[in-house]
Order: structure tokens, then C-alpha cells, then sequence
């Protein structure tokens, strides 16, 4: 009888071990997915407002043209923004002195969500501002 006691006892230590590495390692992993969509949606974001500013440093007679390349990738966009990106995230303004050395064409997107998966964190999560200025071409 106490050898068939010590068995169970032995399988129930073996479920609990299981149980805990199951919960740390499918925590990791949740945490390395998480991390990687946020910087995933950071640089997408980042690479949109760099070509939003590179083609007001170009044109930079319509700051309309400039957001829709930021939400489009078009100057006449329309639809459904890149990661759901809407013109309220974006403000696109000329700073300096027109055909001045400071002529510089600014980007910014603000108020954009993502959604983290990992146990602790999970939910929508609102990202850091992201600010690119480039100069204007004369």
C-alpha cells in the first residue's frame, strides 16, 4: 500500500511542476509576442510619419496631402487608416520661415492604441508620441 501512496504522490508533485512551467514559459511567450507588436506598431508608425515628412519636405504647398500620405500612403486617401490610424492622430504643421534655413515640415501622431495579450497586461494600451521633422526643400 505505500508503495502505490508514493506513486500518486509522485504524479500529483509532477501535474504541479507541470502546471507552474506551463504558466512561467506560456508567460514568455506571451510577453515576447507583446513586445514585438508593440515595436511592430511603433515602426510602422514611425516609417509612415518619416514618408509623410519626406513628401511635405518636397511639396509643401497642402498639409492635407501630407496627413493622407501618413494614413494612406496616398495624397487622396480614403478608407481606413494604417493600424487604424484616423486624422485626429495625426498633425502635420510647417514650422520656421517659409524658404528659410528652419523651413521644416513637422510630423506628429498622437493618441494611438495597441492591445498586449500578456496576462498582467492585457488590454489597449496607448503609445509614447511620435514626432518627425524634416527640412523643407527650396
Amino acid at each position: 500500500m505505500k508503495s502505490n501512496a508514493g506513486a500518486r504522490s509522485r504524479r500529483g508533485n509532477a501535474v504541479v511542476e507541470a502546471s507552474m512551467t506551463l504558466v512561467l514559459l506560456s508567460t514568455i511567450i506571451f510577453s515576447l509576442y507583446d513586445f514585438s507588436w508593440e515595436l511592430f506598431f511603433h515602426q510602422t508608425l514611425t516609417s509612415q510619419a518619416r514618408a509623410g515628412a519626406r513628401y511635405g519636405a518636397v511639396n509643401p504647398g497642402s498639409t492635407t496631402a501630407v496627413q493622407n500620405m501618413v494614413l494612406y500612403n496616398s495624397t487622396a486617401g480614403s478608407g481606413s487608416g494604417v493600424l487604424g490610424l484616423t486624422s485626429a492622430n495625426v498633425n502635420v504643421s510647417r514650422n520656421g520661415t517659409p524658404g528659410g534655413a528652419d523651413d521644416r515640415m513637422v510630423v506628429t501622431i498622437t493618441g494611438y492604441h495597441f492591445t498586449l495579450i500578456t496576462f498582467a497586461f492585457a488590454g489597449s494600451h496607448g503609445g509614447a508620441d511620435i514626432v518627425v521633422s524634416s527640412p523643407v526643400e527650396n
